[in-house]
């Protein structure tokens, strides 16, 4: 039976924490082991390390999905979020074609009110700064490498 692999793509606060049950692969669980840190600064320093960033994501794939064919865990969607660079997508897409690919569209003003309310301890900046670091423009890139692959949902 196939996997239901979704990625989850969206700039910050649009929601792809919250999108969608499931087992869920966390991008910045990953970057923040290969970086060892919380700091926002240097969780977002991260485009060179997209080669170590996708072979994080493909083997908890690869765990997440033995585990569901030996019944460890049950058959739900493996959702992906958090990628931030188009590389990381074409290496997945390359092991995975059958994965689905979600773009969270949010108002800037909606993704900024998100941002200030939650208050978390990474958020060190303001949200026009976080929301404008290479990191978070090359997100966007994504969006339009891959807009005729993109399921794009307004979350907003």
């Amino acid at each position: 039976m196939k996997a239901n692999i979704i990625l989850v793509f969206g700039r910050i606060c649009s929601g792809k924490g919250s999108f969608m049950n499931g087992h869920r692969i966390v991008v910045s669980d990953i970057v923040r082991s290969l970086v060892r840190s919380n700091a926002r600064d240097q969780l977002q320093n991260t485009m060179d390390m997209d080669v170590a960033i996708t072979d994080g994501i493909l083997n908890e794939l690869q765990t997440t999905l033995a585990s569901i064919d030996s019944g460890i865990l049950k058959r739900e969607p493996i959702i992906v979020d958090g990628i931030r660079q188009s590389s990381i997508v074409q290496r997945i897409v390359e092991q995975y074609p059958d994965c689905d690919l979600v773009w969270l569209q949010v108002p800037t003003e909606k993704r900024r009110s998100r941002y200030e309310s939650r208050k978390h301890e990474k958020d060190v900046e303001s949200f026009d700064i976080a929301d404008n670091k290479p990191i978070e423009l090359e997100c966007q890139k994504i969006f339009d490498n891959y807009k005729e692959q993109l399921q794009v949902i307004y979350n907003g």
